[in-house]
């Protein structure tokens, strides 16, 4: 007797033994069960899955001499020929080579003969999608009112070059891709019933090869038995099947954290004198950056079709990525898959691949970024709020004394100070003595000392602030100005040229802006506005670009202290 392949010696006789098409048995169970069937079905979905398997099961179980039952007996000669493939009721025809008008005319003509011995006479066309439009128009009235005791059953791996009006006609079942833990464990079985030796990493790389089917799957290990006997090792399934090795990625990945460049191109050198598809390559890199990504993202290694021993080397290097970085890198070979293709030297466009993703720039945690902000503002809030003070304390001495109205700690006065003002009073009986009071405005400007325009700049903010919370837009108007100079008692503030109803508005409102001036910085000033040319931070000698910086931190203090720190450049 000729030997059977493990495909066709394994492949499922009843419902049950299909994989991971529950809702396909199920439904077709039912109608069995209630004796609701249709007319045509169209089975969809790739290589490999079982549709042929499951039109060759219902077609026993709607012939079978007990049926129609919900599975076939697998005993009687109605059953036995199906299996054989030498029943006359049940016609297996290729839609790739039979696609043609005639062939369905031809059809068409042997509808007409009753089924014999079986109940229906059924059509299972493989490949349907492959017939020409006329053969399909050819078979739209037969499908809709097909003769008594005829049934069609369709397979198809692209379901959407059937024409909808074939579809509509049809009850449509999509078919799962297998799993590659389902593919390992059916193999399991067979390999125990077959007695071979065969340890869990080759498993998977063979359920992995077979890309979700398993009549591929099963075809791998028929032609790892021929190979390596009853004892299979994952290191004659690789050189066999050329599969690349899974500790390849681990190795790759490893190049990039460690911004090992040397051995990232030694690894690709491999990869091309061994022969191996770099697509396929790519494919699975991005397959293994999805499997640290979600290791990463879950915590668990639950969701990663991978044996026991390579799971825990995820959960080992998960830490050396963060989530944004692995998005990257997948989103680069993403891209690369098709260029890889296209190019004329693969192995250059590989070796650029792996450059970019070694030395893509990591990202820095926004949590981090804005705690440094967070610091800095800090900082800069401390620096405006201590600087006024201190520099009124340098400056504490007034220049010409007046007399003294209260015992306060900032008017106090030292004995020899007061001897003399009383000395003073009593050589110019005539000139009269005006006590200090925050409200007189002439000679509470000599009871103060002048302050310093830096120190006016710094607190510019604060007094935009204040007049803001009084008065908006007096606010937003002063906002269009800077702090130019002092000049004795006197703040000059200076306005673009194109800013007059702001001054006008200004001056309208002196009084006020003066008093908030003098609850801020503590030293009363008059304001004077003047009109200039706004600073233009495009210079050959690089002055006025500085000038601009200056004049735009005076508005936003934040922004000169972040270009201080983070040695930045302003770009307009």
């Amino acid at each position: 007797m000729s030997y059977l392949v493990l495909a066709r010696k394994w492949r499922p006789q009843k419902f049950e033994d299909v994989v991971n098409q529950k809702h396909v048995v199920l439904t077709l169970q039912n109608a069995l069960k209630t004796n609701r069937l249709a007319n045509a079905y169209l089975f969809a979905g790739p290589r490999g899955i079982g549709k042929t398997t499951i039109a060759r099961i219902l077609a026993k179980a709607i012939n079978c001499e007990q049926g129609p039952k919900e599975n076939p007996c697998n005993q009687c000669d109605s059953c036995n020929d199906i299996t054989d493939g030498r029943s006359l009721d049940v016609l297996e025809i290729d839609g790739a080579s039979n696609r043609g008008i005639d062939e369905v005319r031809n059809l068409r003509e042997s509808l007409k003969y009753a089924p014999n011995p079986g109940k229906y006479k059924i059509y299972i066309i493989d490949e349907v999608h492959m017939l020409t439009t006329e053969a399909f128009n050819a078979l739209l009235k037969t499908l809709e009112e097909p003769p008594t005791r005829v049934m069609f059953m369709f397979a198809t791996t692209e379901p959407h070059k059937v024409p909808a009006t074939i579809i509509s006609r049809c009850q449509r079942f999509d078919f799962k891709r297998i799993s590659i833990n389902e593919i390992i464990e059916q193999l399991k079985h067979v390999c125990a019933q077959e007695q071979i030796d065969i340890d869990d990493d080759s498993l998977h790389l063979i359920a992995r090869k077979a890309e979700g089917s398993m009549r591929d799957s099963q075809s791998l290990l028929d032609q790892a038995i021929s190979f390596c006997g009853t004892k299979i090792v994952s290191s004659d399934i690789i050189n066999i099947l050329g599969v690349i090795d899974w500790e390849i990625y681990f190795n790759l990945t490893n190049f990039i954290s460690n911004n090992d460049l040397k051995g990232a191109f030694q690894l690709v050198e491999d990869l091309f004198n061994n022969g191996y598809d770099l697509v396929e390559f790519l494919l699975g890199v991005n397959e293994h950056l999805r499997n640290i990504l979600i290791t990463k993202t879950v915590k668990s290694a639950d969701f990663v079709e991978a044996s026991d021993n390579y799971k825990q080397k995820y959960h080992q290097i998960v830490n050396n990525f963060e989530e944004q970085d692995l998005l990257r890198l997948i989103q680069i070979v993403s891209d690369s898959q098709y260029g890889i293709k296209r190019s004329s030297n693969p192995r250059l466009y590989l070796e650029m691949v792996v450059t970019k993703m070694i030395q893509l720039d990591k990202v820095q945690k926004i949590d981090a970024l804005i705690q440094s902000l967070d610091s800095l503002k800090e900082k800069f809030s401390q620096n405006s709020m201590n600087v006024p003070h201190s520099a009124l304390q340098q400056k504490s001495q007034p220049k010409t004394p007046a007399a003294p109205v209260s015992e306060s700690a900032d008017q106090k006065k030292s004995p020899e100070i007061e001897k003399n003002v009383v000395r003073d009073v009593q050589q110019q009986p005539d000139q009269k003595v005006i006590a200090t009071s925050p409200s007189y405005h002439e000679d509470s400007q000599k009871a103060h000392p002048p302050i310093s325009i830096e120190i006016i700049k710094t607190q510019w903010p604060h007094i935009i602030e204040e007049i803001k919370k009084r008065k908006i837009a007096l606010g937003s108007f002063l906002n269009e100005g800077w702090p130019e100079n002092i000049d004795g008692n006197e703040l000059i503030i200076a306005f673009g040229m194109e800013n007059g109803f702001h001054i006008s508005s200004i001056n309208r409102n002196r009084k006020s802006i003066e008093e908030i001036i003098r609850e801020v910085v503590g030293v009363p000033l008059q304001i004077k506005c003047m009109q200039a040319e706004a600073p233009s931070a495009d210079n050959s000698n690089g002055s006025n670009g500085s000038s601009y910086v200056e004049k735009l931190g005076q508005k936003i203090p934040l922004i000169k202290t972040i270009i201080d720190e983070f040695d930045g450049e302003l770009v307009k």
